[in-house]
């Protein structure tokens, strides 16, 4: 049943919906981002997976400073769930959704709701500036280039192009509906999402503005060395794929191109494990090794291959053993 049946939706309002555990680092900056905004009718819930290095408390300080902050404490269920919940407890006409280490540009709701009004769209994605702690941002002042595009050429030119984050993203609530964040992945949970959205769109526009920072955080998840939970890379993009297969046939080409790096992305961070410890994860190369095989019977995929992943695939087909201590040698010189 679609919860916005039983909510009083508040027309023109944003839910500006922050997952968070342990981001008392960024949590100010974060939120201040979205006070700060140009457009002011909105509300932020923070879902706080059971913090303990005190960012309840920053929450709850500006929380009482401002009644559009709602500090929701989650009991650690991952954020998937956190972001479901943000959804069901929410009451915009909006939703945006905003890592805690990352902020917005002050000018981005503002834009985006102006876009979406403008193009008739379903939901509009922006473009992002990149940062760490050592890098400043360079902003730049240019005109704004907007493309509206159909269903089908969003799944072929931008979805299928990676553009699979859901942050940085303004979506109508209407046509999110009773569409969830899939609470079994750890990795891939954003792709899916808006592989779950395709079928409620009709029009989706994407503008070159940058209005959101996203933060590269080295204790970030894929940035670590691998775990088990790592191969759901592959097995969100298989699920993607089913969906791909049968509604936009002509794609399929591209989507096993995908998965196919997705295997060789996987692969790469047993490689670069110490040797004995790579030898425990056997399986999960067998695993990899079927996935980028498989993916490339497709005709076609393998001219969607990005450059230099032809040889690649090939080696780690025929001989992964020797392809992993290749790639294990590169990454430790």
């Amino acid at each position: 049943m679609d919860e916005d049946m039983n909510r009083k939706i508040t027309e023109g309002k944003v839910s500006v919906i922050i997952p968070v555990y342990n981001g008392a680092a960024w949590i100010r900056e974060c939120m201040e981002s979205v006070l700060s905004q140009t457009w002011d009718s909105f509300e932020v819930l923070v879902l706080d997976d059971h913090s303990t290095d005190g960012t309840t408390r920053i929450i709850q300080e500006m929380s009482q400073k401002d009644q559009r902050i709602q500090l929701i404490l989650r009991n650690g269920k991952g954020v998937s769930a956190a972001r479901n919940q943000g959804i069901e407890q929410s009451d915009g006409e909006y939703i945006t959704f905003l890592d805690a280490d990352d902020k917005l540009d002050g000018r981005m709701l503002e834009r985006l709701i102006r876009c979406l009004k403008e193009e008739d769209s379903d939901m509009v994605s922006c473009g992002y500036y990149s940062w760490t702690a050592s890098k400043n941002i360079v902003e730049c002042d240019r005109k704004e280039n907007v493309r509206t595009v159909s269903k089908q050429d969003y799944v072929s030119d931008y979805f299928l192009c990676r553009y699979t984050h859901c942050w940085g993203v303004l979506y109508k609530r209407s046509v999110i509906g009773d569409v969830r964040f899939r609470e079994d992945l750890t990795i891939g949970e954003d792709m899916m999402f808006l592989a779950d959205l395709l079928p409620k769109l009709s029009k989706v526009s994407i503008t070159d503005y940058k209005g959101y920072y996203y933060r590269i955080n080295e204790a970030g998840v894929t940035l670590r060395p691998f775990v088990p939970a790592y191969m759901d890379e592959i097995k969100s993009w298989k699920l993607a794929a089913e969906i791909i297969r049968r509604d936009y046939p002509k794609c399929q080409p591209q989507v096993e191109s995908i998965l196919a790096v997705s295997g060789i992305l996987v692969a790469g961070k047993i490689a670069v494990l110490p040797d004995q410890e790579r030898k425990k994860y056997d399986n999960y190369v067998q695993k990899c090794q079927k996935t980028v095989k498989d993916a490339l019977k497709m005709q076609g995929a393998r001219k969607n291959l990005p450059a230099g992943y032809g040889i690649k695939t090939m080696l780690f087909i025929h001989c992964p053993w020797i392809y992993l201590k290749m790639y294990h040698f590169w990454k430790s010189r």
